[in-house]
Formats: structure tokens, sequence, C-alpha cells
């Protein structure tokens, strides 16, 4: 898949640049930074039932479901989409994820058929249209099949393929491309923040919004770390929020405190790649819908994302 990607750009450590003139904001992307996890088995449903926070039964291969996994204590290690497979699920995460995800659940999976690999056969496109949806509710989440390449619909507009390399080359002939940095700053606009090593086992899904985005269910059965998590969803209000975070600086690394008042009431969670290094989500002790505070000896505005608006 090098040679693909050497064939229209280049991957660098603001993720995929396109050879051909950037574009703003549309086209299509390599999304570089993320990677899929196989999980597959006839116990694969079961298995991942008493793992993750989405109920696996409303995943199908019409609909897939965000989703985390979590310790005992509620806190999480890693979170992702979930798409229903053939033989099993695909779990779409940050490529540093993947592996710490595995050995957590291989803990599990040996009281179940199921097995898990990485799908490194298959190359992750990103699609922005020429809007994004500006709406109040995230829509659900569905998936539609083209032969053998399902296309993921984003509640916001964005498409995803997940697909080989020889589908992945006609995707990208003859397309407008765009940097991967543009599919990261859709993100945050949207309020997508994905754990990172730094940021794994640190937060409760509800501090990053989860629920808004449907990736948790209150009414399945029991998975690791269900009692914290309904506990903090029923009996007591959480004072952890997702805000967007914006600097006249590119932000510092993830999990760097920032203070309000010059107290520390919260942290970096993501940073937009290239262009959108100005910005991110921050996770935040805080109510208000837009507070000034400072990072890394540096002012912030911070805001709580559109869907949380009274």
């Amino acid at each position: 898949m090098n040679d693909l990607i050497s064939d229209f750009g280049n991957i660098s450590e603001q993720g995929f640049v396109p050879a051909q003139a950037d574009t703003k904001g549309q086209g299509r992307t390599v999304l570089s930074q993320f990677a899929l996890l196989a999980v597959d088995g006839p116990d694969s449903e079961r298995f991942l039932q008493g793992q993750l926070t989405c109920d696996m039964s409303e995943v199908t291969l019409t609909e897939w479901r965000p989703g985390a996994c979590c310790t005992a204590r509620g806190q999480m290690i890693a979170n992702f989409i979930v798409l229903k497979s053939e033989t099993g699920y695909l779990l779409r995460l940050p490529s540093a994820q993947v592996q710490p995800l595995m050995d957590h659940l291989k803990k599990y999976a040996v009281f179940f058929k199921a097995e898990m690999k990485t799908a490194e056969h298959l190359l992750l496109i990103g699609e922005l249209p020429t809007s994004t949806s500006d709406s109040e509710s995230p829509a659900t989440q569905t998936v539609s099949p083209t032969v053998s390449t399902p296309t993921i619909i984003w509640p916001d507009g964005r498409a995803e393929y997940w697909t080989d390399e020889s589908q992945a080359r006609e995707l990208l002939t003859n397309s407008l491309l765009t940097s991967e940095a543009e599919w990261s700053g859709a993100d945050i606009t949207s309020g997508w923040l994905w754990l990172l090593p730094e940021s794994a086992d640190q937060w409760a899904p509800q501090y990053i919004d989860w629920q808004q985005h449907e990736g948790i269910s209150f009414s399945k059965g029991c998975y690791t770390g269900q009692e914290i998590i309904a506990r903090l969803q029923y009996r007591s209000k959480s004072k952890r929020h997702l805000f967007s975070v914006e600097s006249d600086h590119p932000l510092p690394s993830v999990m760097t405190p920032i203070a309000l008042n010059g107290r520390d009431k919260g942290e970096i969670g993501s940073i937009g790649l290239g262009s959108f290094q100005n910005s991110g989500l921050a996770v935040m002790n805080a109510d208000a819908q837009e507070i000034q505070g400072e990072c890394d000896g540096h002012p912030v505005t911070l805001r709580r994302l559109f869907y949380t608006e009274e």
C-alpha cells in the first residue's frame, strides 16, 4: 500500500498530504491515522457485548455504532466505531490504540470462540462533502454496502470507505483530493474525540460526550465498567464535559492541563492536524457555554459543542 499512497501524495506526522494542490474542506483523503481491528468468530457478538459500551445487537450491516472499551472503574481503554462484517465485526480506531485494545481484550477472549487481528489488507479512505450538516441532533449512523466496500455515512455528511488497495486506487484516481488535516478538523467541529495512548484510562465515556453520539447503551446487559458508567449517568451529574478549544498558537500535547482563573480545570483531549493545530477538543470541569482559559502559557477559548447547548 506504500506504493499506492506514494502515487497520490505522502504521509507525514500531519497525516496524508496529496501531491496535487491541496483543497480546503472537500474531497477524498487517506485516513492514515486510523486502523481496523477485526473480531471474528461465532461468539464475537456475545464476546463484545460483555466488553463494549454500545449495544452490539444494534450494529448491523446497515448501521454502525460508536463504542468504547472500559476498565472495571469505568475508564476508557479505547474508543472506536464498530461495523458488522461477514465474519464478525470491524472496529475502527487510532492506529496507536489497536494493540493496547487487543492486549486488554485478550484477557476475556479466551472464554469465547472469537479471535482478533489487525485488518492490514484494508485501507481507509475518507470523503468530505462541500459542506457539512450543523444539525443539533446527531443522525443515525448508516452503512451503504457497495459490492465488497462498505461506505460509512457520518452524521455530518462525511463518507468513509474501508477497502482493498485496488478499490482504493479507483477511489483516489481522477478525484479531488484533500489533506487528512481537513478530516481531523471535521472531527473537532463535530465533537469526535479519539483516545490515544496518553489519554487511555483517564476518562469515563460521558466526559467526551460519548452518549451524545449514541456510543453508550443504558439498556443493554452488563459489561465491564457498566455499573460505574450507569451511576454517573443516573445518580450524579457529570462535572466534566467536552469543549472545543482554540488558540492563536499550536496546541501542546494531549493531556496538557488547561487552567481557568489560575487553577487546572481540564486537559487537552485531541489536536487537529496540519492547519488545524491551533484547534482541538478538551475535557473540562466546567459548565459555561464559553470560557477563557490558559494552556501552556497561552490564552485559549473554550466552547461547549453545538449538541450540548440548552
